[in-house]
């Protein structure tokens, strides 16, 4: 097997080789030249690649290269950190760290530690929705959704459809009975259609439920509040 002591570069079609397939523990570092100190992260992967070359690889990600892995595992806030183990995600961190930083990230990645603690804003401790559902837009769903401290579920709907009503008054009660320990909020998919497009949502209502900013289940159509509550109870 070929031992790495750089970071490697890939793309939407060498993902799944390159992640997904690795016989070593992944770093995916989803990044944009637009948005990240490319030389300033480029420092920090090669000291990291070569801190543990043979033990666990580090593949960058433009994220202009790779919009169908972006979309797949909900990724926002770049640069963002994917930890893949056996092709699964175990971890993920946000914004842009030192190589010590990194580091508790890849030992817990190679299981010789335990898995580091986030700290949050106040804010997303507890996301104010005050008992009604929070309408998400294009604009602030990285923020709202993926970026939460709690689960969250997100009703993609649009007014002139009819199953749609019938999931509104559900839509209310759980906002209601979770509030404070889960998000509930509702995506108009005609005001918001960058969003919608995404996340692959064809038939509507569709009903997302995110933890720690990836999708983690989905439901088409108007579906009982009892069904709905426990995909939720779940996450929490």
């Amino acid at each position: 097997m070929t031992q790495y002591d750089a970071p490697i570069n890939a793309n939407d079609a060498g993902f799944k080789r390159a992640v997904l397939k690795s016989q070593l523990p992944v770093v995916a570092v989803f990044w944009s030249a637009r948005e990240v100190p490319r030389e300033q992260l480029n420092a920090v992967l090669e000291q990291l690649a070569a801190d543990y070359a043979g033990e666990a690889l580090v593949v960058k990600l433009d994220v202009a290269d790779t919009p169908q892995a972006q979309a797949r595992y909900s990724v926002g806030k770049l640069p963002q950190f994917l930890f893949f183990r056996q092709g699964k995600v175990v971890a993920r961190a946000k914004g842009m760290p030192d190589a010590e930083m990194l580091r508790p990230w890849v030992e817990y990645l190679l299981e010789r530690g335990p898995k580091p603690v986030t700290k949050k804003p106040p804010r997303e401790q507890a996301p104010a929705g005050e008992g009604h559902p929070l309408a998400v837009t294009d604009a602030d769903f990285d923020r709202v959704v993926l970026e939460a401290g709690v689960p969250v579920l997100v009703d993609f709907w649009a007014a002139w459809c009819g199953p749609c009503r019938m999931v509104e008054p559900v839509i209310e009660e759980l906002a209601r009975e979770f509030d404070g320990r889960a998000l509930v909020g509702r995506l108009d998919v005609d005001a918001n259609p960058a969003t919608a497009q995404q996340y692959g949502v064809q038939s509507i209502p569709t009903l997302l439920y995110f933890h720690d900013g990836q999708e983690v289940d989905r439901v088409v159509g108007a579906q009982s509040a009892h069904m709905l509550r426990q995909k939720l109870e779940a996450l929490l």
